[in-house]
């Protein structure tokens, strides 16, 4: 039979080829689609650590005596009714 190109070694859904290329497609489509998802879970990352960043700062410092509870309280304040 000559179902779908020239027996069993052409192009279309029933030879080699055609099936070859479909689940080439398929792992492309794959690896975009997890590129994709790392790309937006370290941009996720890179976003959260910024944010705390400074919080974080501000605590060493008041942990080591750098600052003072009142200049540790006032500059939290305004980093939290920033964000």
């Amino acid at each position: 039979m000559f179902c779908g190109g020239f027996g069993r070694y052409g192009f279309g859904p029933s030879g080699s080829i055609g099936a070859g290329w479909m689940f080439l497609a398929a792992g492309f489509r794959l690896l975009i689609f997890i590129g994709l998802v790392v790309l937006a879970v370290k941009l996720f990352k890179k976003y959260a650590n910024t944010s705390y960043n400074s919080l974080r700062i501000l605590d060493e410092k008041f942990a080591l005596g750098e600052i003072s509870e009142e200049e540790y309280l006032k500059r939290k304040n305004i980093l939290i009714s920033r964000n």
